[in-house]
């Protein structure tokens, strides 16, 4: 029986490369426990994935290639080009085995502020695909933003963030054209914090936020376990938002959670840089006030808490260990897989792996 072919978008980013690990080493367990000792297996691994990227040539391509080899294909394709995508599902089809079985949905983040039109249109040009050509899974990496109730209101939402939930809506629509759509919404990247970006970024929340105000942490590797754990069960979870939340912790907590957990002090910029770059720098206002709005409505009696706990108790059913921050930092991650070159289609930590560079936040426009 041949494997199941799982489309990646974003396969070289963060989430792509999370999912890919947590699916492909999944899959070598299984086939270890059905041939131990055995370095060639009988057995065909249950998945293998056409992880897409805009560049083949590229030294993040050819790092998961190397990385994969029995598991994984390395496919050339641009999200923003609709004949170049069915291509894709068009090759897989006509070599038979029923083409590509499920989607993973991941794009990539535009920039704090920056316009987010086109990841719009790329995530639903994906969907559409995915629902032409009978794609069985769709799963598509969101955010989680407080639930649902300021869906409706662009002039509060960060940009990347309503480009999302149009994105979401169309998803649901297509759902009921008999797309199988699974909507991942992970919090707020614990990743955030790695290298001189996080640093930063430690600093700007320590300045601007309220010292009760919670943040929603989540680890990437999770997210990539996640969306495994759907992809090997698809039918409990199917047309189910499932949010990605390892902890809700305030600034000081983290820092506590920190020193335990590595003996050092989390990094973080002076204050008085970090508050010269939020009253320089829009977007940093805009990302301070929105972790504040998520963090007033997850308070509200009665609000979207309730229903955004009962999406996290689903979660688990898919990946029931989902890190909190003192698990994440006892890992070491801001110290060695920051460093990666390959964990950045964008080649690494110079601009920053969520497009997010010194620069532009010192000139005010990131």
């Amino acid at each position: 029986m041949s494997p199941k072919l799982i489309l990646v978008t974003g396969a070289t980013g963060r989430q792509g490369r999370a999912f890919i690990h947590a699916l492909i080493s999944a899959t070598s367990d299984i086939d270890n426990a059905q041939n131990p000792g055995s370095i060639e297996h009988d057995t065909p691994p249950d998945f293998h994935i056409l992880a897409l990227t805009r560049n083949a040539s590229s030294s993040a391509a050819k790092s998961l290639s190397m990385q994969y080899p029995d598991h994984l294909s390395i496919v050339q394709a641009n999200l923003d080009s609709e004949p170049s995508i069915r291509k894709l599902f068009e090759e897989a089809k006509s070599k038979g085995g029923g083409g590509i079985w499920g989607v993973f949905c991941v794009l990539a983040f535009p920039g704090l502020g920056a316009n987010a039109d086109g990841e719009e249109a790329q995530g639903k040009t994906i969907a559409n695909l995915a629902l032409e050509y009978g794609v069985s899974t769709f799963i598509f990496s969101s955010v989680e933003r407080g639930g649902q109730k300021d869906d409706d209101k662009p002039e509060i939402l960060m940009q990347d963030r309503y480009a999302k939930v149009k994105i979401e809506q169309y998803i649901k629509q297509l759902g009921e054209k008999g797309l199988p759509w699974t909507i991942l919404r992970p919090g707020f990247f614990m990743e955030n914090y790695e290298g001189t970006i996080g640093s930063i970024t430690v600093g700007v929340l320590k300045a601007g936020l309220q010292p009760t105000t919670t943040i929603q942490m989540v680890a990437i590797d999770d997210i990539g376990h996640v969306a495994a754990g759907v992809f090997r069960n698809p039918e409990s979870f199917h047309h189910q938002i499932l949010c990605i939340i390892g902890e809700r912790s305030t600034m000081k907590a983290q820092e506590e959670s920190y020193k335990r957990a590595t003996g050092r002090s989390l990094p973080a910029t002076p204050s008085i840089i970090a508050r010269g770059l939020i009253a320089m720098n829009k977007h940093t206002k805009h990302l301070i006030s929105d972790i504040e709005r998520v963090h007033r409505i997850q308070e509200e009696p009665d609000g979207p808490r309730i229903e955004v706990d009962a999406s996290i108790e689903a979660t688990r059913r898919a990946y029931p260990h989902l890190r909190n921050f003192e698990d994440w930092a006892s890992k070491g991650k801001l110290s060695s897989e920051s460093r990666d070159p390959a964990n950045s289609e964008g080649g690494g930590r110079k601009d920053g792996w969520n497009k997010v560079s010194v620069t532009k936040l010192t000139m005010g426009r990131q």
